[in-house]
């Protein structure tokens, strides 16, 4: 079976050789990039274009490319995320000023516009307590 001799072969232009080893490395290098799952969407287009290729031949050749695009793809995704890293690194964090004012400025500082002062509030352990206010009063009917 290995050494089975191809017959009725179809001529092949160079035009659509291209075209079935360039579409066979973009999909590998999609499937590598993106690190998509084989199943599905790119096993139908990855066996449609080895369908398309066994009429002419070129399977073999077409698998070696689907292969060369996934490692080039991986290799371009780890590329690319290691110079991000590397940026990332690089670019020192901005850190923000916390401008502390002193205890004794805190103690006196002004409201805001929109607020009240706090100093003008009477706490609520100051107000008399519910319990002296005694019972309410019943009406008569």
């Amino acid at each position: 079976m290995l050494f089975k001799k191809k017959k009725d072969l179809n001529p092949m232009s160079e035009s659509l050789r291209i075209e079935l080893i360039e579409e066979m490395y973009k999909l590998g290098s999609e499937v590598g990039y993106y690190h998509h799952s084989e199943i599905g969407w790119v096993a139908e287009a990855y066996n449609k274009q080895i369908a398309r290729a066994a009429e002419y031949g070129i399977e073999d050749l077409l698998k070696q490319r689907y292969l060369n695009g996934k490692a080039d793809g991986v290799n371009r995704k780890k590329h690319e995320s290691d110079t991000s890293a590397k940026v990332a690194v690089l670019e020192p964090a901005q850190v923000p000023k916390v401008e502390r004012l002193p205890p004794a400025y805190r103690m006196v500082a002004l409201p805001d516009a929109t607020s009240a002062p706090k100093s003008i509030e009477q706490p609520k352990m100051v107000d008399r307590p519910k319990a002296l206010n005694g019972f309410a009063p019943v009406s008569p009917k």
